[in-house]
């Protein structure tokens, strides 16, 4: 479990980089900002606007997402048998 939980922090981390890329991304690609607001609007529940509110809420939600990933991927591996040591 203490694994799992070290996985969920480091993906965690990864998504929210890879979340503020893509918040960074609508301001400098101007051409797709629609498409890129639609993308973060279905994603992240309560996202409304490029403001400073969606984008912490975003931020942890998107560190959440890390951990839910993490666990249900050691779940499903543990499940399986596959995590098993012989």
């Amino acid at each position: 479990m203490k694994m799992c939980a070290k996985h969920g922090n480091h993906l965690g981390i990864f998504l929210a980089l890879v979340y503020i890329i893509s918040f960074i991304w609508y301001w400098i690609h101007p051409a797709q900002q629609q498409l890129n607001m639609q993308l973060l609007q279905m994603i992240f529940f309560g996202f409304q606007d490029m403001g400073i509110g969606s984008f912490i809420a975003g931020l942890i939600q998107s560190y959440i997402w890390g951990y839910i990933l993490s666990f249900l991927y050691c779940l499903a591996a543990c499940c399986c048998g596959c995590c098993k040591k012989d």
